[in-house]
């Protein structure tokens, strides 16, 4: 019998297919193993460290500001900022079953925060509508209190807690010199004054520790963490003498409440080297709570301004000494020059009035700057002319920032040469018309009585870093760069010993204390109504002066702001410079001349 041969039922078509299949496949996974392994290996392993690495800044202590003397002025404390993961707290609910009213009341309980406001910030989403990581929760918190979070946050397993180093910046002196030293904000920055001039300076460089995470967020014990250790801010050392300015202190108050005025300037400077050693604005506030009793913006920023620094106002008298150091320079005047006052000017139809209505009659160079005679600086105007008028106004550092170091610095109000009518000549020329700062004023008068030189108000002293052991190393000083001579050493030594008589014999009078050579002059200015037409019924009484006139040693401006009743600067700004002087001499052991 013949076997029937076995039929192959095999379809070669199948297995083809079946291997191509196979084959694609493989392809395609050796492709996909490509792309992971090769070109998104960087990408997967950062994605894979972050995820199992805890990546924490560590903020530097902001450096400490401090006076001549070391004493401190504003200083860091350690504190902590809480943040949230809730994304983590959401998947934290989902596997623990627990509620986020639970989370609330733990958090806030342990932080002392109101819980209705913890609750309301568990839902805080992006521009995406995605929840957020590492949401800010508070900031500047207490180390008692963290302890507590970091107790709870063991205990319930909260790895959504974020918390980080903070520092809190803190004014051991409260009002003392605010204007001044400014203010931070909560990232620790400065907004204005010394905290935002030498911002960079103060701030210091963030470290940073990375650590691995397990895959419920702590940290793995056996791992060595990466830290770089911050790098904390440098030390400011002011001018500032913290004794002189606890005195400019308590006489700006005593000076407001005497005259029930709307505001006190005092600053004290050496003229010489134009250090400050100390400055008053009163009403003031406390830097550790700059907004308390504040309800809007507009009286924020009218307390905080420096108006020693920001404000412009028409000086008055105390800009005579400018026009009769510039009359001199240019020999337009002698020390001998006759003068004759009838009690008023005439200029293009306009009469000028001098104080004194019936006039001071004859008079030398030296009784019109005694007897602060307006018409004898109209003469001495006319004698300069614009543009001589004009150049000594910009050489003493007028209608220009001086360069001060604090921000928001006012240039002034000068009124150009080709603008400037006969009229104009005749008012700028005893203190009308142009607009200028106190510090500008003190500037001026340090010129004077610097042998002619200009330097530089300023506060910073020097600056030290300062290592992890607390030593302190000299990094940098302050170095003057706008020094200039802006009138002869003559005619400067001729204008203080003139202002020396002033104070002695004239309308500085009660500024006199025997033995010392105060050299000085009073102000007494208008104040122009909003909008810039016309005079209003407000007054500003000032003082400027410096001593000993022939070796002096401090400098001082006093400003009134709209005093109730008295206004001339002769009757109220000078017995506020007598107080200030006597106690300066007795803070810098000056001795009277014998």
């Amino acid at each position: 019998m013949k076997r029937k041969e076995k039929k192959n039922n095999t379809n070669p078509t199948r297995i083809k297919a079946t291997l191509i299949i196979f084959l694609l496949v493989f392809f395609l996974l050796g492709v996909q193993l490509f792309r992971r392994m090769v070109v998104q290996s960087d990408f997967l392993k950062v994605r894979a460290e972050s995820q199992s690495l805890n990546q924490v800044k560590i903020t530097p202590k902001r450096g400490s500001i401090l006076d001549r003397n070391g004493r401190e002025l504003a200083v860091s404390a350690d504190v902590y900022k809480v943040s949230l993961d809730l994304v983590a707290m959401e998947e934290y609910c989902t596997r623990y079953k627990k509620t986020k009213e639970d989370i609330s009341n733990k958090i806030s309980e342990s932080l002392g925060l109101e819980n209705d406001k913890v609750f309301a910030m568990f839902d805080k989403r992006d521009g995406n509508g995605r929840l957020l990581r590492g949401m800010p929760l508070v900031g500047k918190v207490e180390k008692n209190k963290i302890d507590k979070l970091k107790d709870i946050r063991k205990k319930e397993k909260y790895n959504f807690v974020i918390i980080e180093n903070d520092s809190l910046r803190v004014y051991p002196n409260n009002n003392f010199l605010a204007h001044a030293l400014g203010i931070v904000n909560l990232e620790d920055e400065g907004v204005f004054g010394l905290e935002k001039y030498y911002d960079k300076e103060l701030t210091g460089v963030p470290g940073i520790r990375i650590s691995e995470m397990d895959k419920n967020s702590y940290e793995l014990p056996y791992e060595d963490a990466i830290y770089t250790e911050p790098i904390n801010g440098k030390d400011l050392a002011l001018t500032v003498d913290e004794n002189i300015q606890y005195a400019a202190e308590a006489i700006a108050d005593k000076a407001m409440k005497d005259n029930k005025a709307k505001g006190v300037t005092i600053i004290v400077s050496n003229p010489k080297n134009g250090e400050i050693l100390a400055m008053v604005n009163k009403p003031d506030f406390n830097p550790n709570d700059p907004r308390k009793g504040i309800t809007n913006n507009d009286e924020l920023q009218h307390l905080w301004r420096n108006k020693a620094v920001n404000d412009v106002f028409e000086p008055g008298s105390t800009f005579k000494i400018v026009t009769t150091s510039a009359a001199l320079e240019e020999k337009l005047t002698f020390v001998d020059d006759s003068f004759y006052c009838k009690g008023f000017s005439i200029i293009n139809g306009v009469r000028l009035n001098c104080w004194k209505p019936e006039g001071h009659g004859a008079q030398k160079l030296i009784d019109i700057l005694e007897n602060s005679c307006n018409p004898g600086f109209v003469e001495l105007g006319k004698r300069l002319g614009q543009e001589k008028l004009n150049k000594y106004i910009y050489d003493f550092g007028f209608g220009k920032p001086l360069g001060i170091d604090l921000t928001g610095e006012a240039a002034g109000i000068i009124k150009p040469a080709d603008k400037m009518t006969d009229l104009d000549l005749a008012t700028i020329a005893f203190g009308q018309t142009d607009a200028v700062s106190a510090i500008q004023v003190l500037a001026a008068l340090n010129t004077i009585m610097n042998d002619g030189i200009y330097t530089t108000p300023h506060f910073m002293k020097e600056v030290f870093s300062v290592d992890k052991h607390g030593e302190k190393t000299k990094v940098g000083e302050y170095e003057e760069k706008n020094q200039r001579q802006v009138i002869s050493k003559s005619t400067a030594n001729e204008v203080a010993r003139m202002l020396e008589e002033t104070v002695s014999k004239g309308s500085g009078k009660q500024a006199y204390i025997e033995g010392y050579g105060i050299a000085g002059k009073t102000g007494t200015a208008e104040k122009a109504n909003i909008g810039g037409k016309g005079y209003s019924e407000k007054k500003y009484a000032s003082f400027v002066g410096a001593a000993p006139y022939n070796d002096p040693k401090v400098s001082v401006f006093i400003g009134i702001d709209e005093p109730e009743k008295e206004y001339f600067g002769g009757i109220i700004a000078s017995p506020v410079a007598k107080e200030l002087f006597e106690e300066i001499f007795n803070q810098l052991a000056i001795k009277p001349e014998q």
